[in-house]
C-alpha cells in the first residue's frame, strides 16, 4: 500500500540549513527538550517553538541543525538507545541477546515506549516521516541486533546458512507486537524466551 504523500503538518518538510558548527551543549539540550515536549504534548503539538523554549535556544538554531522536527525526535531516541542499550559480547549468543533485549524492553516499559509507539503510528500516515523513521531509528536498531549475530558468527557458533535477517525480523516483530497491542508485557522473562529461541535457530548444532 502506497503511503500518502501529503504532509499537512510539515513533519517531513525540509528547511534550509547553514553549515554552522553545533554547540555540544545546545545540541544535547535540544535533544533532551524534544523528548520532554513530545512526552508532554504528543506528536502533533510538539512544535519547534515549544522545543526551542524548553531548550533555551532560538528557533533558527534548531532549523539550522535539523531539516524537520521529526528528525529531532528520531535523533534523540536513537542517541538515547545507543547510550543505554550497549551491544554486549560475552562469548555467548543467548546471553548477549538476553542482555540486549532486556535493556531494550526496560527502556520501552518506561517513558519511551509510548513515544516510540506514537512515532510508529505517525510513520504510517506520513510518507516523508516514514522514510526518516525507518532509516534513522529502525535500521539503526536492526543493525545493532544483527551485530550480535555477526559476533557469534565470527566465533563459529552460528550456522553458516542461518538467515539472520529473518531472525532479526522475528525478534523485533515480537517486540513491536507487544509494544503496539499491549496484550502482554515486554518483560525480562519474555526477553529471555526470545533470546533462547533466536539463539537456538541461529546456532550450529
Amino acid at each position: 500500500m502506497k503511503l500518502p504523500a501529503s504532509n499537512p503538518r510539515g513533519i517531513g518538510r525540509v528547511r534550509p540549513r547553514a553549515g554552522r558548527k553545533r554547540s555540544p551543549e545546545a545540541h544535547a539540550a535540544i535533544l533532551d527538550a524534544s523528548l520532554r515536549v513530545l512526552e508532554e504534548r504528543g506528536f502533533a503539538a510538539a512544535s519547534i517553538e515549544a522545543i526551542a523554549a524548553r531548550a533555551g535556544v532560538g528557533k533558527q538554531t534548531i532549523y539550522r541543525w535539523w531539516p524537520t522536527r521529526g528528525a529531532i525526535f528520531l535523533e534523540a531516541l536513537r542517541s538515547r538507545a545507543q547510550t543505554e542499550i550497549r551491544v554486549p559480547d560475552t562469548g555467548s549468543l543467548e546471553t548477549d541477546l538476553h542482555q540486549f533485549l532486556s535493556k531494550s524492553f526496560a527502556l520501552l516499559r518506561g517513558r519511551y515506549g509510548g513515544l516510540v509507539a506514537g512515532l510508529m503510528a505517525e510513520a504510517q500516515l506520513d510518507a516523508a516521516f516514514h522514510a526518516l523513521f525507518r532509516t534513522q531509528l529502525i535500521d539503526a536498531r536492526r543493525a545493532a541486533l544483527r551485530s550480535i549475530f555477526d559476533h557469534a558468527r565470527h566465533r563459529g557458533t552460528v550456522e553458516p546458512h542461518a538467515d539472520i535477517d529473518t531472525i532479526v525480523d522475528m525478534v523485533f516483530g515480537a517486540m513491536w507486537y507487544r509494544l503496539l497491542l499491549r496484550h502482554a508485557k515486554l518483560s525480562d522473562a519474555f526477553a529471555g524466551e526470545l533470546a533462547r529461541d533466536a539463539a537456538g535457530i541461529a546456532e550450529a548444532r
